[in-house]
């Protein structure tokens, strides 16, 4: 008898446990905002990316109409200023292993929304044309043309808390982080670029899958008053050198041809180069400093950096006849950051 006296107090107490619990969560959650619905942290100088297909969707359905341009890649895009492309305003819609398949799924989603860019500018990198690419990862959300999932759910949980708490207090999931106006930074800590350590997967596999340049037909079908530019990130000159010594080049600048002429500019940042060949602008020979992304950024639309090349100037012999030249201009370079 007593106990049914007291339990409408203590389911109370209980309830409201729960509620304040909640509360605290969310508002902690929403404050530090790990998922980049309310313009990211507002207690610290950083955003991590825990999940970048889902943060980066959120942060532009807030404010699509600050828009006019799109930045389309993988985690070597993502560093690629969006506020250094003059006279647009860009959103950089890249994020890690992003495929051009998931480019234009996302192109679809923000287009089926009635978004129309002036400009549309897409990494291109060779190994896009590997045979075996592994497989896209597309959220439920935007195959359907949904809402992402609220942030009212989203914040309650243990999982967000526990990415707030990381946010604040521990280290980045990725090797890059974004400040707080979601410019995209290299990780502290990320080591110095050694030409003898292999790149990770750089052997995958041949670059013999031209095909997929029917993705890039694709994104102008969606988009098709906006100028569409690609241009390959850049990469390290040891790499291109092992490409060449495995008999692989000629396929790597065919496949890259293959691709810019779905464009109306390309150009290729990836050709051995003053910008490639020194250690101190990347630090794993794929991903490049802000520095380096920043200098991409300002001559994209201007024709290049001095040694860039204009891929659709020129036939596909002439490409790799540059880049051969290349190899060999840089000869000296490439031994001696081979030697022990």
């Amino acid at each position: 008898m007593n106990m049914s006296k007291y339990a409408p107090a203590y389911l109370a107490t209980i309830f409201a446990t729960v509620v304040v619990c909640g509360l605290l969560a969310f508002g902690f959650n929403a404050a530090v905002d790990p998922m980049w619905y309310f313009g990211g942290n507002k207690l610290g100088t950083v955003n991590y990316a825990f999940n970048e297909r889902l943060s980066k969707t959120n942060r532009f359905l807030a404010d699509p109409e600050r828009y006019d341009c799109l930045i389309f890649g993988d985690s070597r895009v993502t560093l690629l200023p969006e506020d250094k492309i003059e006279g647009y305003r860009c959103f950089n819609f890249a994020f890690s292993a992003g495929k051009a398949e998931e480019a234009v799924a996302f192109a679809r989603y923000v287009g089926a929304r009635g978004f129309k860019p002036r400009l549309v500018i897409m990494g291109v990198p060779a190994a896009a044309f590997r045979e075996r690419i592994g497989g896209v990862n597309i959220p439920p959300f935007i195959k359907e043309g949904g809402a992402p999932k609220s942030p009212f759910l989203t914040y309650l949980s243990l999982d967000a808390v526990s990415m707030s708490k990381q946010t604040l207090f521990g280290v980045s999931p990725l090797d890059r982080v974004y400040d707080r106006n979601f410019n995209c930074n290299v990780a502290p800590g990320a080591p110095a670029y050694d030409p003898r350590v292999p790149l990770r997967d750089l052997m995958a596999g041949k670059f013999n899958a031209p095909q997929r340049v029917r993705f890039y037909d694709d994104m102008r079908k969606i988009f098709p008053d906006a100028e569409l530019v690609g241009y390959v990130p850049p990469i390290s000159a040891w790499a291109i050198k092992s490409y060449d010594d495995a008999g692989w080049l000629g396929d790597y600048v065919h496949v890259l041809h293959a691709a810019s002429e779905k464009f109306d500019r390309f150009l290729d940042y990836g050709v051995p180069s003053a910008l490639t060949i020194d250690t101190a602008n990347t630090y794993d020979g794929t991903h490049y400093s802000e520095p380096a992304n920043a200098a991409v950024a300002r001559s994209l639309l201007s024709g290049g950096l001095p040694d860039t090349l204009n891929v659709k100037a020129l036939s596909s012999r002439q490409m790799g006849d540059i880049y051969r030249q290349r190899l060999g201009s840089y000869n000296s370079e490439l031994r001696a950051g081979l030697a022990d």
